[in-house]
């Protein structure tokens, strides 16, 4: 590896921290997922807990959103710094992502340990949700994506590793 290779990887390697890190200080994702035989994605916004390999949430049945999820299997899924937090706008930090849809059946062993989790990030309505007949939930798988934190600071992302830069 020359040195220049040696400090690009060092230089991702940095940036794979700072994604981590504003990973885990966001409590909310935004997700777009366009109906069957629609033009237009339904938005919608839901907590979430990193958990193994995916993002978590609980999806309601009366939110718009669910059932193209459900039936679809795929969505967009976005993370944005706190608008206050950002001191330009143009700049604010950012990450973005396709994703695939894993919903988990309730007597599926994983649905108690990341019901847990869940509670643990966001206290205890969700178990008030968990008891809802009309809740799911479902694992988001993110593949491709990208990774904005600042001017000329873009990353090209495949799920949480950094590819590489992105440069124009």
């Amino acid at each position: 590896m020359t040195p220049d290779e040696r400090r690009m990887s060092a230089d991702l390697a940095v940036e794979e921290g700072r994604l981590a890190a504003f990973l885990e200080q966001q409590s909310a994702l935004v997700l777009a997922v366009t109906p069957e035989g629609e033009s237009l994605p339904e938005i919608g916004t839901l907590p979430f807990v990193h958990h193994e390999d995916g993002l978590w949430v609980l999806v309601s049945e009366l939110a718009a959103h669910t059932r193209p999820l459900l039936e679809r299997g795929v969505a967009r899924v976005a993370l944005m710094a706190d608008q206050s937090a950002t001191r330009n706008p143009f700049a604010r930090e950012r990450a973005h992502w396709a994703a695939r849809v894993e919903a988990v059946d309730r007597e599926d062993e994983r649905f108690a340990v990341i019901t847990a989790a869940l509670q643990r990030r966001h206290g205890k309505t969700v178990a008030l949700l968990c008891g809802l007949g009309d809740f799911h939930l479902l694992g988001l798988r993110l593949g491709v994506g990208s990774y904005v934190n600042g001017f000329a600071k873009a990353f090209e992302l495949d799920g949480l590793s950094l590819r590489h830069q992105q440069r124009r």
